[in-house]
């Protein structure tokens, strides 16, 4: 996307964005007053929140390098929010020469942000951002920049971190996913983690409870889910080791810490495309 064609979303600042919430668990910046009171109730409902959200950006890149290291060198990063520190193309570009991300988020400062990060580091040319979402997977496959970017002849390294959350049932999520898949070569490889309650404590149950429903009240539904659906949503994939885990857990470069609540609460896992 050139400068000339990109015109900058008009932002909603009196309502609480799920996708600034979540910047400012990983990175502590508050970008808009609305946002406060609804960060003070979850940090009230759920202390370990930030400490979730953490988690989610290290497993990208981890899942980032994993895929580099076995031959991806383009990346479809769906939901990928607000610029933080760690982002796919610049995790990527530590280990290869320029590799191609598209990034898909609706969040209007996710887009105007990226785009912004985008033209100070003069990548344009190699990374785009695209305006849609998981529920419009045709919009993100024929979006001019996807077709720009990524060769659909090669393999690509499809993310979608903490995305499935903010996805009803009622949007058919596998089908979503079925309609990306399909479009992919084989050899692609997919990354994805999910919030959930299964293997959690009852305390930590009714702390990520009320912090879900502060989510559905404020800003966008969250949809907890199993570890059994979580599996189902790597349909057509086989899973790579270590299979459905924590993301703390998952090709850990530290030690694991058992007494941190907000592990169980977070499954992730990658796969490859047959």
């Amino acid at each position: 996307m050139s400068e000339s064609e990109f015109e900058p979303r008009h932002l909603d600042t009196a309502k609480p964005s799920s996708a600034r919430i979540y910047l400012h668990m990983i990175t502590g910046e508050v970008i808009y007053e609305a946002d406060l009171p609804f960060i003070q109730q979850l940090y009230t409902a759920i202390p370990f929140y930030p400490k979730w959200a953490r988690h989610n950006r290290a497993f990208l890149g981890r899942a980032v390098r994993h895929m580099v290291g076995n031959g991806v060198r383009q990346f479809l990063d769906i939901g990928s929010g607000l610029p933080a520190g760690g982002n796919t193309h610049e995790v990527a570009r530590e280990l290869i020469t320029d590799p191609r991300v598209v990034y898909v988020d609706n969040d209007e400062e996710a887009i105007n942000r990226a785009r912004d990060l985008l033209c100070q580091q003069g990548l344009l040319g190699t990374t785009a951002m695209v305006d849609a979402d998981l529920r419009e997977p045709t919009r993100i496959l024929e979006h001019p920049d996807t077709r720009r970017l990524l060769d659909f002849t090669q393999p690509v390294g499809l993310l979608l971190i903490s995305v499935l959350p903010w996805i009803t049932d009622a949007d058919e999520p596998a089908e979503l996913l079925a309609q990306l898949r399909d479009a992919l070569p084989p050899g692609s490889r997919i990354a994805m983690s999910h919030v959930s309650l299964e293997d959690a404590g009852s305390e930590i149950k009714a702390q990520v409870a009320a912090g879900a429903s502060a989510f559905t009240d404020a800003s966008t539904p969250v949809t907890l889910r199993t570890r059994q659906q979580f599996l189902g949503f790597f349909d057509g994939w086989t899973l790579t080791e270590p299979g459905i885990t924590y993301a703390t857990d998952w090709h850990s470069d530290a030690p694991i810490d058992t007494t941190d609540h907000a592990r169980p609460c977070n499954f992730a896992a990658t796969g490859i495309l047959p």
